[in-house]
């Protein structure tokens, strides 16, 4: 039985006697963040999928918290990790868009994950991706101690890579994309790239997903070794698109054995998206609606990917167990942001509803009581950065709009949110967003139709649009009078913005 296993045990078994729940002392410990691109919650096994497979993971909720209710603030990339690597909304932070440059943005002194920790005298690293872009994020990324598998920003003069690989030959088929990144070829070169999936061609050794995790080893050996409080945040590319991963996890799903995507189309009433239910997506089946055949062999790719990613998870697990960090190492798993798998006819993200919005958020404090729990309650990953700096013992601004969500994780049944707030800019649609355990509403600014609601007990997969029904009259005024109200009005009983 390993540490942290144990740990849970024990911990619970002190709680079944009449202990009150209380965190240990966390000031000194480590941070490993690892972030997986466009992860659906609701496609990982160890979130109740009963087809694919994630063994490693399944092992971690084990020993961690697993929130069943994590919600993003935006709906693609930029502007989510924008908000949950400062603390802030969207409208707080002014990006809302994956064009926008955070640099440019941001208000002047707001700070970001990374400069709090250096604050702390925490080594900073970073494996893959972390801000949308470097060019994003220069400043904020100038103060990582040591920056691998990501271009650093100019003046950046860390040490060279823990681990030198061979390269890799470009795939049989796949062109060089064209120099000029603003001119239409090059878009659309970059359009057939990201519309694919299916084997990739390369062994397991090989993906970029794979080298991260095993430089993320390398550098957890080194820590052990100097002994030195780190944050090290680790990147997962995939189930981003191309959906592409190694045969050997292609051939563990057979498409005939997925079940066709709930929501079809034809299904909605009153859509907010009705362009995008019947017509290209983003990133993948960017043309035309798939096949039948072509969805189930795109979700198993899906899933090939997710099993691939999880075996990475697990190098890495298994490499902070094998040094002793586990014991005194945080570690955080989430995504940035959901993924359509054909509901609604549509695929990949850009929406505000569910698919896109939840993603996975495991959390693993050594030895708080909530370890082994699934979290029930509403928290948002805006809510990241308190959390962190509550569990450090950080300073941050008193203004900060996340709230540490560290007291679910000595009680996950505690109390919390009654709602999370989410906001949309993709081009064709700008709306916000607010969403209880019952009800999802959405009000647009620009797009189809000027307003949603879904019931989400009496329709889990939000394909009527009850926004006009009198019976919900109602409900419809309440939720409206929230979401203007904003995120203080959703705060935990007693909870006070008196920081």
């Amino acid at each position: 039985m390993n540490v942290i296993l144990a740990a849970t045990l024990l911990t619970n078994c002190l709680l079944a006697v009449g202990e009150a729940p209380s965190l240990p002392d966390t000031s000194k410990m480590n941070i490993l963040l690892i972030d997986i691109e466009d992860c659906n919650a609701a496609a990982l096994g160890c979130y109740g999928n009963p087809i694919c497979k994630t063994p490693h993971l399944d092992r971690f909720v084990q020993t961690a918290v697993r929130f069943d209710r994590a919600y993003v603030q935006a709906v693609c990339c930029n502007p989510s990790r924008t908000s949950f690597l400062t603390g802030y909304r969207p409208l707080t932070t002014r990006v809302t868009s994956n064009g926008q440059e955070m640099d440019a943005h941001l208000p002047e002194g707001m700070l970001t994950l990374p400069e709090y920790l250096k604050t702390r005298g925490l080594y900073l690293a970073v494996i893959g991706k972390l801000f949308h872009r470097t060019d994003y994020a220069e400043k904020q990324l100038s103060v990582f101690d040591r920056i691998e598998m990501y271009t650093p920003p100019p003046g950046w003069k860390g040490p060279g890579p823990v681990i030198k690989f061979p390269p890799v030959a470009r795939p049989a088929g796949v062109p060089k994309p064209p120099a000029d990144e603003k001119s239409p070829e090059y878009r659309e070169w970059r359009r057939q790239q990201s519309d694919r999936y299916g084997d990739s061609g390369r062994a397991p050794e090989e993906e970029g997903d794979y080298r991260m995790a095993a430089t993320a080893v390398a550098l957890l050996k080194e820590f052990a070794q100097t002994k030195q409080q780190f944050f090290l945040a680790v990147a997962q590319s995939k189930p981003h698109t191309p959906l592409l991963a190694p045969k050997k996890y292609i051939d563990m799903y057979n498409p005939a054995d997925i079940p066709d995507p709930p929501a079809p189309a034809e299904s909605l009433v009153n859509f907010p998206y009705p362009k995008r239910a019947f017509g290209g997506n983003p990133d993948i089946f960017t043309l035309k609606q798939p096949t039948k055949q072509q969805s189930k062999e795109a979700i198993a790719a899906y899933y090939a990917c997710l099993s691939m990613v999880d075996n990475h998870v697990g190098m890495i697990l298994k490499a902070l167990e094998e040094t002793g960090l586990d014991t005194n190492t945080i570690v955080i798993v989430l995504g940035d942001h959901g993924f359509h798998l054909g509901d609604h006819g549509f695929w990949s993200k850009y929406s505000m509803l569910e698919a896109t919005h939840r993603a996975p958020l495991i959390v693993r404090v050594p030895g708080a009581p909530g370890n082994g729990q699934a979290c029930d309650q509403i928290v948002e990953f805006v809510d990241l950065v308190p959390t962190i700096g509550d569990l450090l013992k950080i300073d941050l601004p008193k203004d900060m709009e996340g709230i540490s969500f560290a007291p679910l994780l000595a009680d996950p049944n505690r109390p919390w949110k009654t709602a999370a707030f989410i906001v949309e800019d993709d081009g064709d649609a700008f709306g916000e967003c607010v969403r209880t355990k019952k009800y999802s509403y959405m009000e647009f600014k620009k797009g189809a139709i000027p307003a949603a609601l879904f019931d989400l007990e009496k329709d889990p997969w939000e394909t009527k649009n009850v926004v006009d029904d009198p019976a919900y009259a109602q409900v419809r005024k309440e939720m409206a009078e929230l979401l203007h109200a904003g995120w203080k009005k959703a705060l935990p009983p007693g909870y006070s913005t008196d920081k």
